[in-house]
């Protein structure tokens, strides 16, 4: 995972084409872990370690964590093309590693429909579920718009479209 600090070099330096191509259709922002929870997950293994949020809960986090724009990390993921399907879990040899124990070996799949210009989401039978905005993701295939929150586990992430993430880049730029 890369800070915003360094996507934001990349932001200044291309067009807005070139900087979806070099970044992908989408992304997905994550505070780092405070470290005591991170000590109290490994600790507690695969059990929760934060309590179940309400999705009006989920919608202000989000808009506290892009507050902190700056100290947030950028997912980085493969090259996406077409209709792109990308793995996330703990094990390394998924599209999106997650090292959380509250994380299954594979937890979920992204899938990237490029025609339709959406990104859908399925759990793979996690042990922790899947959220989306705090309600578990039950449906094969749920769609995401730009701006929700994704849980895998207690590892959380806002989803963001590409053109979404560069306008906050360049408006955290100029100032």
């Amino acid at each position: 995972m890369l800070l915003v600090r360094e996507v934001q070099s990349l932001a200044g330096n291309l067009s807005q084409e070139d900087f979806r191509r070099q970044v992908g259709p989408f992304v997905l922002v994550r505070r780092p872990p405070d470290p005591q929870v991170a000590r109290l997950a490994l600790r507690m293994g695969s059990q929760r370690t934060r309590l179940s949020r309400t999705p009006a809960q989920s919608k202000i986090l989000v808009a506290e964590m892009l507050q902190q724009f700056d100290d947030l990390m950028v997912a980085t993921l493969p090259p996406i093309h077409g209709s792109d399907e990308l793995q996330v879990g703990r094990l390394p040899d998924n599209d999106l590693v997650i090292d959380d124990p509250s994380v299954s070996k594979r937890h979920a799949a992204l899938r990237w429909d490029n025609l339709a210009r959406r990104c859908v989401v399925t759990d793979l039978g996690s042990r922790n579920g899947t959220m989306l905005n705090s309600e578990y993701v039950r449906d094969v295939n749920t769609l995401l718009t730009d701006g929700d929150m994704l849980s895998f586990g207690d590892a959380e992430f806002c989803f963001l479209e590409t053109p979404t993430l560069l306008a906050m880049l360049r408006v955290a730029f100029s100032h």
